[in-house]
């Protein structure tokens, strides 16, 4: 189990900063994902606002993500 926790006296942007630096010793591929997705994911809250919309594009994209490292590389196996 992981010892991070959320700094309430932060920032939104500070604490996804500071958890994919965490994630990133613990489950690079994860980080990787995150970092590639970090536009979505840094729309879920604007001014304070919740967005469910970009909340949903957001949790779309991870696991569209993470689907595509379960799919093994057919073109790589081919060769």
């Amino acid at each position: 189990m992981s010892n991070f926790n959320f700094d309430d006296s932060n920032r939104f942007l500070e604490n996804c900063t500071a958890f994919v630096e965490h994630v990133k010793d613990i489950d690079p591929e994860m980080a990787a994902i995150l970092e590639a997705n970090w536009d979505k994911l840094l729309a879920v809250v604007s001014d304070g606002e919740r967005d469910t919309r970009s909340r949903t594009a957001f949790n779309e994209a991870i696991v569209a993500a993470i689907d595509d490292l379960l799919v093994p590389d057919t073109e790589a196996e081919g060769e």
